[in-house]
């Protein structure tokens, strides 16, 4: 009984270690002008410590010396959090003086090697390598404006996205002619009928044009996205998107546009169907000889391209995803990394911020949660159609169960069709 309460209260008081060690190193003190740094070395901090009480729990009634594994543990876990805080300081924090290297020195605090067997995953975290591939930062997709560097690039994005809304709007009343259609094959002979089915998809199938003409303007504004956000104006892709906020936003409502397209083409049949009795019909006619309306409006060529477009199940994104890859190919200066890093970085900070409570609720609507959803889905899409790769492969810098994770714990009737398009 004794022994179980002393191992209790070894693990009850096991946060006071780390404030009494931290408030006998003075010496460790941080610029005043990275307070976001110290916050978010102190989270991770106590994130690593949670995951050690967490084993210790789990552990404690099947080891012999429990707690002495535990503070052994606990002395490692401070210790790395040192040299971790002494690693970021070497990229931009002010840090005087250095920690003395037989305080960072995890080697000569551990003395039970077995314990590397128990707890292989958590060094995993205790490496800078996987603290810096995941980016930690607000991006403000609801306020963000542009600087004036940002401003002409912004400016020709911001002519295409003010169209978004109209597409959308257009696309989801689209009825479709499908009874005025039925009643003309079912019916050859009846002229009435057969020019009235076609009076009804020409005006269709004007709209059904302009859809795909609006494509190939959200590619042209994704090149100039990528072009600016790719370029070597900054050194990572992360200080592209934290510094460059108003493209990274117009980014992410050209793929929020693009999932919101697909899903509505998606359960809309009537869309393929008016434009081949629109073709047929028109091939008829030209055989014929009789002048069609509309014919002028989109020829044979352009008809082909359009049903091409259609047949795709999500036309938008393929297109996007064609666009991108061609980037990649006509900026053979630009290393590939410099695209697949920029998508993944996107991906990882929507993850962050929908799993982060901190950063969830300074969402100021709920709509903002759906698109950051969205969002991440398409970069990552994205990724994986343009990276040689893809993003399920181990070698991929997208944490993409963290993602399905996330996606898993909103509500299901949200995500449906997200998870489906991964």
């Amino acid at each position: 009984m004794a022994q179980g309460s002393r191992r209790a209260g070894c693990y009850q008081a096991g946060g006071a270690p780390l404030r009494s060690r931290l408030a006998e190193r003075p010496e460790l003190r941080l610029s005043s002008s990275q307070p976001a740094a110290a916050e978010r070395w102190q989270q991770s901090t106590r994130g690593r410590m949670a995951s050690l009480r967490r084993w210790f729990l789990v552990h404690r009634h099947h080891r012999r010396g429990g707690e002495k594994d535990y503070l052994q543990w606990h002395d490692l876990v401070l210790s790395q959090s040192l040299w971790l805080f002494t690693c970021h300081s070497s990229q931009g924090l002010n840090l005087s003086p250095a920690v003395e290297p037989d305080v960072v020195s995890p080697n000569k605090r551990f003395s039970s090697p077995a314990l590397y067997h128990n707890m292989g995953n958590l060094l995993k975290v205790l490496t800078c390598t996987d603290l810096e591939q995941e980016p930690n930062f607000f991006l403000d997709f609801e306020n963000a404006q542009p600087t004036e560097a940002e401003r002409e690039v912004w400016d020709q994005v911001d002519v295409v996205l003010k169209d978004a809304k109209g597409i959308l709007d257009e696309l989801q009343a689209y009825k479709g002619a499908g009874q005025e259609i039925r009643e003309a094959i079912q019916n050859p002979s009846d002229d009435a009928l057969q020019e009235q089915a076609w009076a009804a998809v020409v005006p269709l199938v004007g709209k059904l044009k302009k859809f795909y003409e609006f494509s190939q303007r959200l590619e042209a504004a994704l090149h100039s996205l990528l072009g600016a956000l790719t370029s070597e104006t900054y050194s990572d892709p992360t200080q592209h998107l934290e510094r460059e906020q108003a493209l990274a936003k117009q980014f992410a409502e050209i793929l929020h546009f693009t999932l919101r397209f697909d899903e509505l083409k998606m359960t809309n049949p009537a869309i393929q169907n008016d434009f081949s009795y629109y073709r047929r019909t028109l091939s008829r006619m030209r055989i014929n000889n009789v002048p069609a309306e509309g014919e002028n409006e989109v020829n044979n060529e352009l008809a082909n391209r359009i049903s091409l477009f259609y047949a795709d199940a999500t036309p938008m994104l393929k297109t996007l995803s064609d666009g991108t890859t061609k980037f990649v190919s006509e900026n053979k200066n630009l290393p590939i990394e410099n695209t697949t890093d920029c998508l993944s970085t996107m991906a990882s900070v929507c993850k962050v911020m929908l799993e982060t409570p901190e950063y969830r609720s300074r969402f100021n609507s709920e709509d903002t949660v759906s698109f950051c959803l969205r969002v991440m889905v398409g970069v990552i899409i994205l990724y994986d159609y343009v990276h040689p790769v893809g993003a399920f492969a181990k070698s991929s810098k997208i944490d993409m169960k963290g993602c399905i994770k996330v996606l898993k714990d909103q509500p299901p009737n949200s995500v449906e069709g997200l998870l489906n398009a991964l």
